[in-house]
């Protein structure tokens, strides 16, 4: 039978704090060490957890998960009115950071925005390193959580429909020539939910004469499979007794095609653990096929489990049925993207 699910740290955004929010433009140091923090990062680098002032977080989260999975790369996002253009590839970066705890969110030629997180249980901690690689000010600076629901204003916290709590330390209004400050972004998973935060960023910078603007929406890697808990069962009964229970709750089914790092069946394996997935080779009757599991840990129905069959096409080896099923369509579809976004 499966393992049972890990129970929730705490119900939500005050039990994870246990402290106010940190005050915006703390911990200000100088941009090159924005490079030193990350530089380790890559598929075989540490995976420190976020670093701040130790007033600013109060450390909850007793220790990081493993690194999983390929790492560095910011975030997707849809761009609005600007005179500024990302120098990276979004969705590339979105698709790495799916699998990763720490990486780089975003870049041009004057910001970089790197990220390194915990997940522990319905927790999460990310901390955000925004560096000015000018040797200008950028002013008129604003990074706004955004979600399905409006923010409270009084406590700044924000909810991604019922399920996802988050706060967003302020964010200082300027960034120093050359300077970096970090800012804390924390996650509480209440109930399910599909999709995840978006950042919205906004800054002027005046460089050769002339005033650039930037204003771009990020989409942020950070779902419902962050939270996820290993499901274990070596029994292939117990195991798709229950895969049949879930696929009469909620399903999404797609066909992919593997990009070039997922090779055959073995590397959609290494895909779902990346996504923190419990993959589970054999008990598929068919070998060519893989089916993994786990459990997300949501404060209101701490048994979530959620379950994935990717079957092999006989005439392609690089295409696959993606199957996901679990208690409930919001958490099916949020690891359904997960899982589709490092396979493809």
């Amino acid at each position: 039978a499966g393992a049972p699910a890990p129970g929730p740290v705490a119900g939500g955004l005050e039990d994870l704090l246990g402290a106010p929010a940190p005050a915006p433009g703390n911990g200000v140091v100088p941009f090159g060490a924005l490079v030193d923090e990350l530089s380790g990062l890559g598929p075989s680098g540490p995976s420190a957890p976020p670093r701040a002032n130790s007033r600013d977080v109060v450390d909850v989260l007793t220790s990081a998960p493993p690194p999983v999975g390929p790492s560095v790369g910011p975030s997707v996002g849809q761009a609005g009115p600007s005179t500024i253009r990302p120098s990276v590839d979004l969705a590339e970066c979105l698709r790495k950071l799916n699998a990763a705890d720490n990486g780089l969110l975003y870049e041009d030629p004057f910001l970089q925005i790197g990220v390194k997180s915990q997940w522990q249980a319905n927790q999460g901690r990310v901390m955000l390193y925004l560096g000015n690689k000018h040797g200008a000010e950028l002013t008129e600076f604003s990074l706004e959580l955004r979600s399905g629901s409006p923010a409270d204003t009084a406590s700044g916290a924000a909810r991604d429909g019922p399920g996802l709590q988050t706060r967003l330390a302020p964010v200082p209004s300027s960034l120093g020539a050359k300077k970096q400050v970090q800012v804390l972004l924390e996650l509480a998973a209440t109930s399910a939910f599909s999709t995840p935060p978006t950042l919205a960023l906004r800054y002027a910078v005046a460089d050769t004469g002339s005033v650039h603007s930037q204003n771009v929406t990020l989409d942020t890697p950070f779902g419902c499979h962050k939270f996820t808990q290993p499901w274990q069962s070596d029994e292939p009964g117990a195991f798709f007794a229950k895969w049949r229970e879930l696929t009469q709750k909620a399903q999404k089914v797609e066909v992919a095609r593997a990009n070039g790092s997922v090779a055959g069946i073995g590397g959609v394996a290494d895909a779902l653990r990346s996504v923190r997935l419990t993959p589970h080779p054999g008990l598929d009757p068919n070998p060519k096929n893989v089916v993994a599991a786990g459990i997300v840990p949501y404060a209101q129905a701490p048994g979530t489990t959620v379950m994935v069959r990717v079957e092999s096409d006989a005439n392609d080896a690089a295409v696959f049925r993606v199957t996901v099923a679990a208690d409930d369509a919001a958490t099916a579809a949020g690891v359904f993207r997960a899982v589709v976004s490092v396979i493809e």
